[in-house]
């Protein structure tokens, strides 16, 4: 079986000094492979690449660009049986996000993973989490982007690349908005649902797909009490609108003239944070008044991606936010 792992830094991929100090080295890429062989001992080859390396709070557009060429570089091998990418936690939901979309129609599975620790911290998850990795890509269990992960005290999980959920405040922990399938006792269990969605790829060719420096075209708003909303601007092409955990928004006098500037302005504004079945307060009934387009049962990282994309590659960004890709809306009924 023949595994192509790509390295990217992180902590997986750091080490710490004598001061307690941590950071990426490029010597703790084959540490973990050599981990892995040395307790596991196994059929696998594994091939190695790194096009960048870096601690993953650093990371950018460019590096996303490296990854992106490199993954495609890799799935041209047609002998491969899958890819595993070792990833920094504090920026995995974007870069997962991102190729989940690009690759998420590839026949080879890509499969990210982290640590909370780096690798010679006996706590470390990082060994962990590849070991299922490369179960998950051996047994065949499933094709496109995911994330294999355990969380302190949980079992080893693999997550949709596309429905992860923000960070988890004092805590690597990683959760989705519905997980794919987990592993008990070494056995592979599937999440008790089928894919609820069809799944459409975002783009016809992963050979050319553009990601921009955009950050001032997309205005990204996470509520908080006395929250005053941002000036729309003539670079302004798209708003994501993060909302409280019942699907809720405050309605007030700065929302309403933010609201009417972007009506104005011919500018969406995309609601994320609701679930399919939540009660419906009536503010939810008010935002509506505004235009406000409301994504439910998606997660707010994979539909900013989403949209850094759409407007990157030249997409309909209404006819895209509003369609299930990659998996990214789970429909429960």
């Amino acid at each position: 079986m023949n595994i192509h792992v790509i390295f990217t830094g992180g902590t997986i991929g750091s080490a710490i000094s004598d001061k307690g100090i941590i950071s990426a080295r490029d010597s703790m890429a084959y540490a973990l492979i050599d981990m892995y062989l040395e307790k596991y001992n196994n059929d696998c080859c594994f091939t190695v690449s790194s096009p960048y390396y870096i601690l993953s709070e650093n990371l950018s557009a460019e590096n996303i660009r490296l990854l992106i060429k490199e993954v495609n570089t890799v799935l041209n091998n047609k002998d491969l049986s899958g890819v595993i990418i070792a990833h920094g936690t504090d920026t995995l939901q974007y870069s997962a996000a991102i190729l989940g979309y690009i690759f998420g129609s590839s026949d080879i599975p890509v499969v990210f993973v982290s640590s909370d620790y780096v690798l010679t911290d006996p706590r470390a998850n990082g060994l962990c989490n590849f070991k299922y990795a490369v179960d998950f890509i051996r047994k065949k269990y499933g094709t496109g982007v995911f994330v294999s992960y355990r969380n302190k005290g949980g079992l080893p999980i693999i997550h949709r690349a596309t429905r992860l959920n923000g960070y988890n405040p004092f805590t690597a922990d990683i959760t989705s908005i519905k997980y794919y399938g987990r592993f008990e006792n070494n056995e592979y269990i599937q999440c008790g649902h089928n894919e609820m969605t069809e799944m459409q790829a975002m783009f016809d060719s992963t050979d050319n797909v553009k990601l921009d420096n955009i950050s001032d075209n997309i205005i990204r708003i996470t509520p908080y009490v006395g929250m005053v909303y941002p000036k729309i601007t003539e670079n302004t092409m798209a708003v994501l609108h993060e909302s409280y955990h019942s699907g809720t928004i405050c309605i007030n006098d700065s929302f309403k003239c933010f609201a009417k500037s972007a009506m104005d302005n011919n500018v969406p504004i995309y609601l994320t944070g609701l679930c399919g079945d939540s009660a419906q307060y009536e503010t939810v009934e008010k935002y509506k008044d505004y235009g406000i387009k409301a994504l439910p049962d998606r997660a707010a990282i994979a539909q900013y991606c989403k949209l850094w994309l759409a407007l990157s590659n030249g997409i309909c960004i209404d006819d895209i936010m509003q369609t299930s890709v990659a998996y990214d809306h789970f429909v429960t009924f």
